[in-house]
Parts: C-alpha cells; sequence; structure tokens
C-alpha cells in the first residue's frame, strides 16, 4: 500500500528549525482583566480605556457603586526602551454602571479612584500615542 500524500497546499514551503529568541508581538484583541470583587476574582474583557477609567464585558452582574481592584498588562508597542514596553496594574474601580448587553453579558463602566501617578502616565502615554495611528 503506498503512503498517503499530503496534498500540495499542505506541505510546507521552507525548512523548520528549532529557535529560541525573544518576541515582542502586540495584541490586536481585547485587554484580559481580572476584577476582585470582595474575596471573589473574576475575568473580564477590556472594551475602552481612559486615564480615568475602563470599561468591561464580563459575565457577572456587579452592583453600582461597588469598589472593585481591576489588574492588567498594557503592552506599549510604541515605546522605545524596552523597560517601557509594559506596565503591570492593579487599580481600584468604583462601578459607575452596569448593564446587560446580551444573555450573560455585562457592560461595566468603572471610574479610577486609586490610580498611582506612574500608572496614570503609562495610561495616557499609551492612549496618546493610539490616538496618532
Amino acid at each position: 500500500m503506498a503512503d498517503k500524500q499530503v496534498p500540495n497546499e499542505e506541505r510546507r514551503k521552507f525548512k523548520r528549525i528549532g529557535a529560541s529568541f525573544v518576541v515582542f508581538y502586540k495584541v490586536d484583541s481585547p485587554l484580559t482583566v481580572r476584577l476582585m470583587v470582595g474575596e471573589r476574582e473574576i475575568d473580564a474583557m477590556a472594551l475602552d480605556l481612559s486615564e480615568g477609567g475602563l470599561a468591561v464585558l464580563t459575565n457577572y452582574n456587579v452592583p453600582v457603586s461597588s469598589i472593585v481592584s481591576v489588574k492588567f498588562i498594557l503592552l506599549d508597542d510604541y515605546a522605545i526602551r524596552a523597560e517601557m514596553r509594559s506596565r503591570s496594574m492593579e487599580i481600584q474601580g468604583e462601578v459607575r454602571y452596569c448593564f446587560l448587553m446580551k444573555e450573560k453579558a455585562f457592560r461595566i463602566g468603572l471610574r479610577f479612584i486609586d490610580i498611582s501617578p506612574e500608572d496614570r502616565n503609562f495610561i495616557s502615554g499609551f492612549i496618546k500615542k493610539r490616538a496618532l495611528d
């Protein structure tokens, strides 16, 4: 019996070798955010970001006026220096609104209430650089 042939369009065109090096990348999809509500940590996806707050999409209905901690990492591929390309942040925010977008998907608007000047400056620079695109 003859070996099964791989169709031409599925064959590799170029030889591959093992490699090990640093790769910088940009995530074009929404930013993943972790929300701490009391002792409970929940996942969310960032919808928009400003110096003053963040909107997220999550499966949880969080009451207005709740205080939450948000954790996320911003990657700034526009930064010249390597140490300025990413920043891990944990910021406290107040829920300003929460409404049902579709079945089990809530849009939550957060106003930052405890943000360090360094985090605010990083977010500000991040936004300004993208506004030029």
